[in-house]
């Protein structure tokens, strides 16, 4: 294994026990992170498509349309009609939801402040520079495959 792959792994596996750790805490208190994601995104960019939720979180459409099936179950969005096309549901944090957060949101800021609180000033904006420019490669390997796959887009 490469120095790089190494690095890759350690970095990801990191990540994914970052992302179970907030689950389990998450949990506890009866939310799950998935949700709490889905209802962020939701409360933060106001009434979204289905298919825009899939995208976002890289979920198959079915995946998606079940959890907000259970959301809406348990009061926390809705699903309105698309003003410009019927066809098309908007989905929308309810108040129940917004309180769901309100009970999660303290979990993850708690643990953020944990895990990088044990960072010093320089360390964070080294991590934030070096997570910058991981990003930045990243975005320019999306758009070389975006152009090397590229398909008439459809209107």
């Amino acid at each position: 294994m490469t120095d790089l792959d190494q690095l890759s792994t350690e970095f990801g596996s990191l990540f994914l026990r970052m992302h179970r750790l907030l689950d389990r805490r998450m949990s506890a208190s009866g939310a799950s992170f998935a949700r709490t994601k889905l209802l962020m995104y939701v409360h933060r960019h106001g009434p979204a498509r289905a298919a825009d939720i899939a995208e976002l979180f890289s979920l198959a459409p079915r995946t998606v349309t079940e959890a907000l099936d259970g959301m809406e179950r348990d009061g926390l969005v809705v699903r309105e009609p698309d003003a410009r096309d019927r066809r098309v549901k908007r989905i929308s944090i309810t108040p129940a939801g917004k309180r769901a957060i309100e009970t999660t949101e303290p979990i993850r800021a708690r643990l953020v402040e944990l895990i990088f609180g044990t960072l010093d000033v320089q360390e964070r904006a080294q991590l934030s520079g070096i997570v910058e420019k991981l990003a930045v490669a990243v975005a320019r390997e999306e758009g070389d495959a975006g152009l090397a796959c590229s398909a008439p887009e459809q209107g």
